[in-house]
């Protein structure tokens, strides 16, 4: 086996015990994965839209851990994209990321002294591992927790629906 099919069982393997450990109902809608997400946490979450000029060149979303709550933002787009770049950030929050401390990511600048007056203490970005390696396994929960989102019951179709394509 290679090293990336190794990889990506390992992710998977990774999501799965993540997704279970969330309890969710069988057909979970997004407020059920947020309050489980908040519950894992600890704090309440916030979602905010993002700009460019907020969130930075290239940025799509972000996660930024204060004493009281997390603010989890995201740049407009399409609904789907946009629910993807949340379930991303929600996803480093569920695998444990930690970020740097504000000021030794962006020290001196003018979020820096914004973001301690209003009690942010950490920009989240997974630096505990590499961040290839973070950002592919938040890539991967992400669309675990899609087709947890989108799942559908089934349903039970008759002799003659199946007949008729019904």
């Amino acid at each position: 086996m290679d090293y990336w099919s190794l990889r990506d069982m390992e992710q998977s393997t990774l999501t799965a015990e993540v997704i279970e450990t969330l309890n969710l109902p069988e057909y979970p809608k997004l407020d059920d994965l947020v309050s489980a997400v908040e519950t894992k946490y600890g704090k309440r979450l916030v979602f905010e839209e993002g700009t460019v000029d907020i969130l930075g060149e290239g940025v799509t979303g972000q996660w930024i851990d204060t004493y009281s709550h997390g603010i989890v933002r995201y740049l407009r787009g399409p609904q789907v994209w946009i629910m993807h770049v949340v379930l991303h950030e929600l996803s480093h929050i569920l695998l444990g990321h930690k970020g740097k401390p504000l000021d030794g990511l962006i020290a001196g600048s003018f979020f820096s002294g914004i973001g301690k007056r209003n009690g942010v203490s950490w920009m989240c970005r997974a630096v505990d591992v590499p961040l290839d390696e973070a950002e592919a396994a938040a890539e991967n929960l992400a669309f675990g927790l899609a087709r947890v989102l989108h799942a559908t019951p089934m349903k039970h179709t008759t002799k003659a629906e199946r007949v008729f394509g019904l």
